[in-house]
């Protein structure tokens, strides 16, 4: 039987799963400005156009995170360690790596101003194999607390997750606008594809997908002398599509 593995991962292009949600907005409409009393009583107004981040995505979460120039040997590492444990625990081995890797500069801040933000996506590694059903937990699992040890610690449990089939699943950890995917999937499980209604080629195994929206360290003086006035103060809603 041939097993073919087809992947579902959550692709994020230059602003993280956050930004994706964004609605087409005019690029004619005004940055909002936000008017607030300082620690001495003086009234201050800032301008998000010069918000050096992006709507949705706080600068002390990028700010936290590791640099653009650390993220490339960070993910191959956190990605070996994963395949080097899946293979000792569970003997999933013979990974491939499909698409490529690549970094996605933002261009605009959501408000019109410029962000200093890059997005770095990871190649899709995968490998075809079929795992028990009863196994998928464990494997996920296992691969939480690696991210963790990388502390990638949250996880996501969100309606996005509640959409996939049951024949799929998906253990994804972030600290912030970094992440972590594990999809296990077997399209043997889909009532359509036993019934042979289904268009998709059989899917049976596990892909790895590491994606992350930071600074460069040369630009990190300039993100923080720009985020320093908009500390403390609610991030509006996105005024542009950029």
């Amino acid at each position: 039987m041939m097993i073919g593995t087809r992947l579902r991962p959550r692709v994020v292009l230059a602003t993280a799963a956050i930004v994706a949600a964004v609605i087409l907005l005019s690029a004619c409409t005004p940055s909002p400005t936000t008017t607030s009393t300082d620690a001495e009583g003086n009234t201050v107004t800032v301008d998000w156009v010069d918000y050096p981040a992006s709507a949705g995505i706080p600068a002390s979460d990028v700010l936290m995170l590791p640099a653009a120039e650390e993220v490339e040997a960070r993910a191959g590492q956190l990605i070996v360690e994963v395949q080097d444990t899946l293979e000792t625990e569970y003997g999933i081995s013979e990974w491939t790596v499909e698409s490529e890797s690549g970094w996605y500069p933002e261009e605009g801040n959501g408000y019109g101003g410029k962000s200093l933000l890059t997005t770095y996506n990871s190649a899709i590694h995968e490998v075809n194999v079929e795992i028990p059903v009863e196994q998928w937990d464990a494997v996920i699992d296992t691969v939480r607390q690696i991210a963790e040890r990388y502390e990638i610690t949250d996880q996501a449990r969100d309606t996005y997750f509640e959409e996939y089939p049951e024949w799929m699943r998906v253990g994804s950890f972030h600290r912030g606008a970094e992440f972590f995917d594990v999809t296990i999937q077997d399209d043997t499980l889909n009532p359509d594809y036993q019934a042979g209604e289904s268009d998709d080629e059989l899917v049976a195994g596990v892909s790895l997908f590491y994606g992350i929206t930071t600074i460069s360290e040369t630009d990190r003086a300039e993100f923080i002398r720009r985020a320093t006035p908009f500390e403390g103060i609610k991030m509006p809603e996105a005024t542009t599509s950029d």
